[in-house]
Order: C-alpha cells, then sequence, then structure tokens
C-alpha cells in the first residue's frame, strides 16, 4: 500500500477565474511556471448511509483518469489542509478492497460502505518550479460536476487546489496571496465530496459545549484514529490506544456520579473488555522491550548469552500471540458494536436527574478522586511487600483518572488543570517505572526458579532480578518528592471554586 503526505487548500472561484493570468507576479516570485497538464478524471465516493467517514474528515474514493489514478483513502494527519493518502491500483472489480475497508471499522462501527457520489472533473494542473528545476508547488484549475447517488442531485462548481510538494511553505503562501488578490476565496467545505454531500464542519451546539460530551466526542474519534494506527503497526500504536481507552474509562467513572447508572454499566463491561485484549498485547510488548534492554547490553556475556536467546524468543511469542488475540478482537462484531454504543452515548450523554456536567460538578468529581489517591498512597506506604505493590499500582490508575479527570477542566481553567494533570502525570510515571520493574523482577525471578541449576540460567536470572529491584527503589526514593507536589493545597483550591 502506498502512502503519500499532502498539504493542500482548497479556494472557491468564479468563472472569469484565469490562472495564466497570475504568470506575470508569478515570475516576479522567481519561480517558473511549467506547462499545464490536462486531465479527465471520474472519481466514485464511497462512505455508510449517514457519510460517517465524511463526518468525520474522511474520503475514500475510486478515481479513473490522470497520473494517480487508483483506489485513494484520505485521513486527517496534523494541521489544516494536511492529509495522509493511502492508495492501491485499480482493482479488476469496482468493490472497496478490503484493506482499505478494514482501516475504517472503528469510524464505521458495523455500517456498511456503499457508493454515495460521483465527481466529473476537468483538470488543468500546473507545476510550480525553483530556477534549478526543484518542484515547488502544483495548482490544479478544477471544474467540477458532481451527482449524488442518493437523490441524483447534480451540481456544478469551479476551484483551485493548491497542494505543496518540495515547498516549506513560502512560495505557497505567496501563490495564495496572488489567488486571493484574483478573487479566489478559501473553500467552504473541506473536500468535494463534503461540499456536494454538504456535510460541514461540526457546529459549535449545546452539546460541544458541555465539557463531559466534548470530551467523549473526541475520544470516540481518537480511538478512531489509534484503530487504524494499530491496523497499520504503527510503532507505539497499542500503547496510544491504550491510553485513548483508559481516557474514556476513566471519563466514566471519575464523572459516574453525574452519569445515568443503567445507560453507562454496560458502555463500561464492553470496554473493559477491549482493555484486556489492549492490555494483555501492550503488557507483552513492554515487558519483552524491557529485556531486551536489560539484556542487551550484556550479551556479550557467556553466561547470559544463551539466557537471551531463549528468554527473548519467549517473551517475543507470547507478544506476537497477544497481538494476535487483540487483532481478533478488533475485528469483531462486538468490537463495533461496543464503539457504537460510546458513539451515541457521547452525542447525547444521559445525567442523572438534577446532575448535569457544570463546571462545579466536574471539579468535585475530580477532587474525590484525588481523596481516593490520597487514601491509597497512605495504605501503600504503611504496608509492605505484595500488599504495598498492589496498593502503589492502585495508586497509579487513580492518578491517571486524576490526570484526564483535570483534562476535561483545562476549557475552564487552562493554567490550573494543566498543572494539576502535570502533577499527577508524575505521580503516574513514577508509578507506573515502579510497576513495570516489580513485573519485570517477578518474571526474572520465576523464570530463574524454572530454570534451577541448568547452566548457570538461575543465577543469570537472579543477577536481572537485582537490576530489577534496584529500578524498584529508585522509583521508592523519587515517590514521596512528586507526591508533595501534586497534594499540595494549592490544586486542592483549584478544585474547590
Amino acid at each position: 500500500m502506498e502512502r503519500h503526505r499532502e498539504q493542500e487548500h482548497k479556494f472557491d472561484v468564479q468563472d472569469g477565474f484565469s490562472f495564466a493570468a497570475l504568470g506575470p507576479p508569478l515570475a516576479r516570485l522567481g519561480v517558473h511556471a511549467e506547462a499545464a497538464q490536462h486531465a479527465m478524471l471520474r472519481a466514485t465516493y464511497f462512505d455508510s448511509a449517514d457519510l460517517r467517514l465524511l463526518r468525520a474528515d474522511i474520503t475514500l474514493r475510486r478515481r479513473v483518469g490522470g497520473p494517480d489514478e487508483g483506489w485513494h483513502l484520505k485521513l486527517p494527519a496534523g494541521g489544516p489542509g494536511e492529509r495522509m493518502e493511502l492508495r492501491l491500483p485499480l482493482s479488476a472489480g469496482t468493490a472497496v478492497p478490503p484493506e482499505l475497508a478494514k482501516l475504517m471499522t472503528a469510524y464505521l462501527r458495523g455500517a456498511r460502505l456503499r457508493p454515495v457520489l460521483t465527481l466529473d472533473t476537468d483538470r488543468q494542473a500546473t507545476r510550480i518550479s525553483a530556477e534549478g528545476g526543484e518542484a515547488l508547488v502544483e495548482v490544479a484549475e478544477d471544474r467540477v460536476v458532481a451527482e449524488r447517488l442518493g437523490d441524483h442531485q447534480v451540481r456544478a462548481w469551479r476551484e483551485v487546489e493548491v497542494e505543496r510538494l518540495g515547498d516549506e511553505g513560502k512560495v505557497a503562501r505567496a501563490l495564495e496571496r496572488l489567488l486571493a488578490g484574483a478573487g479566489a476565496r478559501p473553500a467552504a467545505a473541506a473536500s468535494k465530496a463534503a461540499r456536494a454531500l454538504d456535510v460541514a464542519p461540526p457546529a459549535d451546539d449545546k452539546a460541544r459545549r458541555d465539557l463531559l460530551a466534548a470530551r467523549l466526542h473526541a475520544l470516540v474519534a481518537m480511538l478512531a484514529e489509534q484503530d487504524v494506527r494499530v491496523r497499520q503497526r504503527a510503532p507505539e500504536a497499542i500503547h496510544d490506544f491504550r491510553v485513548a481507552l483508559r481516557r474514556t474509562r476513566s471519563a466514566l467513572r471519575t464523572f459516574a456520579p453525574l452519569l445515568d447508572e443503567p445507560a453507562v454499566a454496560g458502555l463500561r463491561a464492553e470496554l473493559g473488555w477491549l482493555n484486556e485484549a489492549l492490555g494483555a498485547a501492550r503488557d507483552a510488548e513492554v515487558l519483552a522491550a524491557r529485556a531486551r534492554a536489560d539484556l542487551g547490553e550484556r550479551l556479550d556475556e557467556a553466561h547470559l548469552a544463551t539466557v537471551a536467546a531463549d528468554l527473548l524468543s519467549t517473551l517475543e511469542a507470547e507478544a506476537s500471540t497477544a497481538r494476535a488475540r487483540l487483532e481478533e478482537v478488533l475485528d469483531s462484531t462486538r468490537y463495533c458494536e461496543a464503539l457504537e454504543s460510546l458513539a451515541r452515548f457521547a452525542a447525547a450523554p444521559r445525567y442523572r436527574p438534577g446532575r448535569a456536567a457544570s463546571p462545579r460538578r466536574l471539579r468535585r468529581c475530580v477532587a474525590k478522586e484525588i481523596e481516593r489517591v490520597a487514601v491509597t498512597v497512605r495504605s501503600a506506604l504503611a504496608s509492605d511487600g505484595p500488599e504495598a505493590e498492589a496498593a502503589f499500582h492502585s495508586a497509579r490508575k487513580r492518578a491517571k483518572r486524576v490526570r484526564y479527570g483535570a483534562e476535561v477542566l483545562a476549557a475552564v481553567d487552562h493554567k490550573a488543570a494543566t498543572r494539576l494533570a502535570a502533577a499527577f502525570t508524575a505521580v503516574q510515571d513514577v508509578l507506573g517505572e515502579r510497576h513495570d520493574a516489580v513485573v519485570a523482577h517477578d518474571r526474572y525471578r520465576a523464570e530463574a526458579l524454572r530454570a534451577g541449576q541448568r547452566a548457570g540460567h538461575a543465577f543469570a536470572f537472579g543477577v536481572l532480578a537485582e537490576r530489577e529491584r534496584s529500578a524498584m527503589a529508585a522509583a521508592a526514593e523519587r515517590f514521596p518528592t512528586v507526591w508533595a507536589k501534586a497534594s499540595t493545597p494549592k490544586q486542592r483550591r483549584f478544585l474547590s471554586s
């Protein structure tokens, strides 16, 4: 599958517009306009009946004609006008290739893809090059005729696309100023398909002004974005997906006193099921990576070489098995239904009578989470052995809830909420380092017991276990400092206001 990152801006123009008329001012920019290339393009766009892809600023099309004909899936990728385009060659049929359809699972959530629009584009494409010949920008003058396949309504318009190629932005910005001077105006729609199908940017309606609703809506989008990355096996994708899921589960738990319990009970259970699959895959990744780091610098030691090979092989096989299980979960009907339930709830959260999510009530919920962290930390410090580790692990999870709850409050008081989130992120990080060391230590000890006296394996695993014990001690030493910063009266005053 070919990947292409694009950055382009669209402009609406009137019938009398001519890019050729901009030749003299273009020359003053010190660039060269190549001869325009003509192409007739025909594209069929695919989406669900309720246009879920377009509403997420995604387009999926089959294009015939022009130098880049084929299947194109365009995904948001950063700032305005930035897209990641995935391309496949034209197949024998007209059905959406399965590898592209699967990438859209979390956006479609069980809805079926179907043709929704055809676009016929008469294009004049002009490349703008530097004096040395490097292509900087491509300008496409398009005459578009669109037919909506639902009601067969036909629309026609003209527009200009400015796509950066080798340009860092200077030429493109100057060119866009020239276009504005010639009467071009920034396009009202994000894409041709959005314009033809009347898909406008999301309105800032009452639901979006509800801080919790806005948070849940953003998390639905975040989960879908990370689903795509996991399916593409992007670096750290499982970790990022798990974090997005944790934020979602945290919102439903932290603000549970405001939410209608019957409406969220089943949703929390399904997200917990998904978390188990993600957690198993991520934990296996972490343990394998930690073992590689622990062993990597000591592979040349004779007594560790065989140990390293055996252990890494075992851990990587476990990680592969956990990932395969996760992929089965992500392809399941149950997964789609869970995401659909979450999306519906995010669109219209159900609150308990008289408990709408006001900023003051949201603050109180976060304050209660801080109290729970404090109680758990006191229990951990008063214990030792497995009881202490279990309490510290619980404190870590509750610290995450405070951090994620503070992120919801950022729209109320960004500075104070950001300070609170940063303080509890530090607590989470230190306790996370401690927990990872505990998990690795316990695994090395278990491997040592299994190895017995075989070829010095028990000794080697004992060395590694001691190393993790030192990491546990270092995290424990840093904890009081970060906890003191997180539990100051200043944080509580923000939450009580």
